[in-house]
């Protein structure tokens, strides 16, 4: 269980820097850190029952996606605004690394290997972003710009 807390706390430091990096305002850094936090510990919950790393990600980009179009909306901002910082914790930098580790090392099975997990990981991020923005569609229509009739 500290190794779940570990990981909860580098999330909303990684979020907190990147929402920074990215010119999130400060009134709502604390929502955008929160967004990952709640992203990574749905992957661990989702981890710790299921293997692999394709459904974990799905279900912690879902749930973070989820809490992006809730928030977005309550606060009046842009979805992107904490979707991205929120998508940080999820992303597949340590496959990636192993992918191209393996690739200039010449071990090309083991690259093989790694760039399908990155694959996954990726995948699996894409999907639960579309699963949760489609919901938001149904649920809350955005509304349609006014058609301007030709003179």
């Amino acid at each position: 269980m500290p190794r779940d807390l570990i990981i909860l706390l580098t999330a909303a430091l990684s979020t907190l820097g990147f929402s920074i990096l990215f010119y999130v305002h400060p009134r709502r850094l604390i929502l955008a850190t929160l967004g990952g936090v709640l992203t990574c510990g749905a992957y661990l919950v989702a981890g710790h029952f299921i293997d692999g790393v394709f459904i974990p990600n799905l279900i912690g980009a879902t749930v973070g996606a989820a809490y992006a179009e809730v928030i977005a909306r309550s606060t009046r901002v842009p979805v992107p605004v904490y979707m991205i910082p929120g998508m940080i914790p999820l992303a597949p930098g340590g496959a990636l690394y192993n992918t191209m580790f393996n690739l200039v090392s010449g071990e090309f099975s083991a690259a093989g290997d790694a760039g399908m997990t990155t694959l996954k990981i990726a995948l699996g991020i894409a999907g639960g972003i579309m699963a949760a923005s489609v919901v938001g569609l149904f649920i809350h229509p955005r509304k349609r710009a006014r058609q301007v009739p030709n003179p």
